[in-house]
């Protein structure tokens, strides 16, 4: 009688010991990072196009660009907090953020304004009253209240 026998690679291995070291932190792609700065910097720049253009269809698509990319930047800003000094490229970097910021700015306040307008025009739609009295001008450019005109005299 024949008796079975496990090939190595399916039998248990031995434990190695424990690491009481913790992991050493993953290295930060920095030129990655610088890339996605660059690539953000032109997505601002593409948003704002878009934004005074008012193509409101591909804006959605940059929103999941731009959180991807903040995103990505942020696990980077992470890995680099974890080490134990500051690389010299992780400042130009940051540097290169800091002037985006201002972009982030321009586009929030044109968003803004924008949201504004809306919301203005809106009330002005809800708030228009068919039944209430118009004014309106003559050829003239004068006055002229619908329903009669009244005198100054008579009020």
């Amino acid at each position: 009688m024949q008796t079975f026998q496990a090939p190595q690679s399916l039998m248990p291995a031995a434990h190695p010991p424990l690491d009481t070291e913790a992991p050493a932190p993953r290295a930060p792609d920095l030129e990655a990072a610088r890339a996605q700065v660059d690539a953000l910097d032109a997505l601002l720049r593409d948003e704002f196009d878009a934004l005074r253009q008012q193509k409101f269809d591909s804006l959605e698509q940059m929103q999941a660009d731009k959180v991807a990319l903040l995103q990505s930047l942020q696990q980077t800003a992470d890995q680099v907090a974890a080490l134990p000094e500051r690389p010299p490229l992780w400042d130009a970097i940051t540097e290169a953020l800091a002037a985006s910021r201002e972009a982030f700015r321009r586009n929030e306040r044109l968003v803004t304004r924008q949201a504004e307008v809306v919301r203005n025009a809106l009330r002005a739609l809800q708030a228009a009253d068919p039944g209430a009295s118009v004014d309106l001008y003559d050829r003239l450019g004068q006055m002229h209240r619908r329903g009669g005109r009244r005198l100054y005299s008579e009020a």
